[in-house]
């Protein structure tokens, strides 16, 4: 498969602090995400604050959005930092219907490029599905180099990249380096025009959680050729909503403004704490500004 398209990376709806997967509220969620004509749905990932859940609660939540998805392929998160461990996770993601494994890079232990292609490598080999690299250095604190990312592109198994380095120097040359079939795909909403200007294959967006129609419609205008459609929606949509929560712990902020778009999806796993009162307010009014905004100019 060649993952494109706009892709959110999914909240996970929790039941309480101590987490439990709310599986009414993820099908309704799911829906949601669905009718707004999203490409891909990305679950446990970041954003779904993977490593808070057990390997029980993570098939939970794939088997429940794959169901729910229909033909919408499925890029289930199986993040760990032992090659055992991915393999297991992308196992039970196959098991629960899943079309890809995104797999980021092992994080804590001071990897170098070696140990990277290395273990990526010994992954793609055993994973009965499509093998995804998922580089965001800030949060793991290593690098996957564009010279390591196009070595990993040769093998037959590994289908792309979702890049969150905020780099965009890095997204071209990852472009220039790997193969056409390999999708690059941008994971900051700020970057997303200027990386489908230069060929990338989709955007995996924070935004496209809560207006999943809006940022569907500015992939689909930039692939119709309507830029200046896809750079109002961009100006009116994706970048008010980001700068919105960019200071701000993302996954409590995209639960609540998740919880705005009409899905309780519960509170963060601890340790990730909540939102204050004021910190809420001034989000809530940033989501009912750009909510109204695409409502009145149409831009869905």
């Amino acid at each position: 498969m060649q993952p494109e398209g706009a892709i959110p990376p999914m909240v996970t709806p929790t039941e309480g602090r101590d987490g439990g997967v709310d599986v009414p509220v993820l099908e309704s969620y799911t829906e949601f995400l669905v009718d707004g004509g999203v490409h891909g749905l990305f679950p446990c990932g970041s954003i779904g604050e993977f490593p808070s859940l057990t390997r029980e609660e993570r098939q939970t939540v794939i088997e429940t959005v794959a169901e729910a998805a229909g033909e919408v392929p499925v890029l289930a998160g199986c993040g760990a930092t032992s090659v055992a461990d991915v393999v297991a996770l992308t196992e039970d993601a196959a098991a629960a219907g899943a079309s890809a494994a995104v797999v980021v890079t092992p994080y804590y232990l001071g990897v170098d490029q070696a140990g990277l292609q290395g273990f990526y490598e010994a992954v793609a080999d055993r994973s009965p599905l499509p093998v995804v690299l998922y580089n965001i250095p800030q949060r793991t604190g290593v690098e996957l180099g564009a010279k390591t990312t196009a070595a990993l592109a040769e093998h037959g198994n590994v289908v792309g990249i979702k890049d969150s380095s905020g780099g965009m120097a890095h997204v071209v040359r990852l472009m220039e380096e790997t193969p056409d079939e390999f999708s690059v795909i941008q994971g900051l909403s700020t970057l997303a025009l200027p990386s489908l200007d230069g060929g990338a294959a989709g955007l995996i967006s924070g935004a496209a959680n809560v207006f999943p129609a809006a940022l569907s419609a500015l992939y689909e205008a930039h692939r119709a050729g309507e830029r200046d459609r896809a750079v109002t929606i961009v100006n009116e949509v994706a970048n008010p909503l980001v700068t919105g929560y960019a200071d701000l712990p993302t996954a409590p902020a995209l639960k609540h403004l998740v919880g705005l778009a009409g899905h309780d999806v519960g509170p963060p796993v601890l340790p990730l704490s909540g939102l204050d009162a004021g910190t809420r307010a001034t989000l809530t009014d940033r989501y009912e500004r750009v909510h109204e905004r695409v409502e009145n100019h149409s831009l869905v």
